[in-house]
């Protein structure tokens, strides 16, 4: 009993230090999304930093897309370890990377249609191969970390996040150093997509997640697969995405002013969403084991805390947000009222996270798509209204997350409403 208790000991002091390396790899990959955006902002022009934040949200949606493969690999894994068993369906891994060329070949295959519209500077071409390849290769990433969270490996879940976002931004540091210009830079930021080829090679921990399998055979996987990446596009569109939205229903030369508004979206979301995104994993973990009834009671309080900070946050944005802002130029003032409406609108986007997290751990994945999905719509009709793009923005930032969580909870509160039947490998996907 002494020895089992001490084993468990050890187990929870392992992975209380495996959770605060996540924590910390959230804020690694904070601090250096915020330098990357500086070192352009400060190595580029406005109107060429305009075109890459245009580049750098396309590539995040790419990859915000394919982060998509974490949390359903996590829940997946997660759901076979919670029943004692290995799991019987198929790895993770190469079930993530054959995603991941479907994606580069629609990319490729789609670019004549868009490329031209959203790359005006530099060679179009160029960067639709970079985005081919990143991926491929982030579907992999994400395939292992997501086998990673399900098997509480937090110590290499965090790693791969955090060096990811490092090499990231060494390789960016250097091409910008060379004078590297505008391609060098768009092209500098597909390194960190490969580094998780490293873990593979030189750690034991890497390997086993690799062999990791789901707990539902391959079409099952497949499906909620498709959800997962369905609502993870909706959400790299409103989030990482967002940008390329304003690409495509503003007039170019509204746009090319756009660059310190693009930048104040993206630096007051980072805060709350970056965290959160990196803890996604640990949340599906614990709601995955958590009564299957407790929904709405898991949602609660976590929703009140995000909504807090958000109030918080918005009027420390309004003192504090526009002279920050000066740091990447004085051409980048953004006034206090929009610094706070924009904080405030990333807090909602960070509800809208958080009640499509626990529709997915609790396997309403319709659901979970279907809140995003419609976010998405409402935040893009709001931007085809007539008026100033400020105005625009501020409707589509907090319509569209209102709307998405308003369907979430709705689906949560039914599902917390039904019979709880254990959930069995052939059961069919709800």
């Amino acid at each position: 009993m002494t020895r089992r208790s001490e084993k468990s000991t050890g187990n929870d002091s392992g992975q209380s230090g495996g959770l605060t390396g996540v924590g910390l790899s959230s804020l690694i990959a904070a601090a250096s999304g915020y330098l990357v955006l500086f070192i352009a902002a400060r190595s580029l022009n406005e109107a060429e930093n305009a075109s890459f934040l245009a580049y750098w949200a396309a590539l995040f949606f790419v990859i915000g897309i394919l982060a998509g493969i974490i949390n359903e690999g996590t829940r997946a894994v997660s759901s076979s370890v919670q029943r004692g068993t290995s799991g019987t369906g198929p790895r993770i891994l190469g079930t993530g990377l054959g995603i991941g060329v479907a994606a580069a070949a629609v990319i490729a295959a789609s670019s004549p249609l868009w490329a031209g519209e959203l790359f005006t500077d530099g060679q179009p071409w160029l960067l639709v191969a970079g985005m081919s390849v990143v991926a491929v290769a982030y579907a992999g990433h994400a395939s292992l970390a997501g086998a990673a969270g399900g098997l509480r490996e937090w110590k290499l879940f965090a790693g791969l996040a955090a060096a990811e976002a490092l090499v990231r931004l060494a390789a960016v540091a250097l091409v910008a150093l060379l004078a590297a210009g505008l391609a060098g830079i768009e092209m500098a930021c597909i390194a960190g997509a490969f580094v998780w080829l490293l873990f593979l090679v030189f750690g034991s921990s890497a390997r086993k997640a690799a062999g990791a399998r789901s707990d539902v055979p391959g079409p099952v996987l497949i499906r909620r697969m498709g959800h997962a990446l369905t609502s993870a596009a909706a959400t790299a569109t409103l989030i990482t995405g967002y940008p390329v939205l304003l690409k495509f229903t503003t007039p170019d030369a509204e746009y090319a002013l756009a660059a310190p508004l693009i930048l104040a979206i993206s630096l007051t979301r980072a805060p709350i969403m970056l965290p959160l995104q990196a803890f996604q994993a640990v949340l599906i973990n614990r709601f995955v084991n958590a009564p299957r009834d407790r929904g709405l009671g898991l949602l609660i309080r976590p929703l009140a805390l995000i909504l807090a900070i958000g109030v918080a946050g918005a009027a420390l944005a309004a003192l504090a947000g526009p002279w920050i802002m000066l740091i990447f130029g004085p051409g980048y003032w953004v006034d206090p009222w929009t610094m706070a409406v924009l904080t405030f609108a990333a807090a909602l986007m960070a509800a809208l996270t958080l009640t499509g997290t626990i529709a997915l751990a609790i396997d309403r994945h319709r659901i979970y798509a279907v809140g995003w999905v419609t976010a998405t719509v409402v935040a893009l009709g709001a931007l085809l209204l007539d008026g100033p793009l400020v105005d625009r923005v501020f409707a589509s930032l907090i319509a569209g997350p209102l709307v998405g969580i308003a369907v979430h909870v709705i689906g949560i509160r039914r599902r917390a409403s039904d019979v709880v039947v254990p959930t069995l490998p052939e059961q069919k996907d709800s």
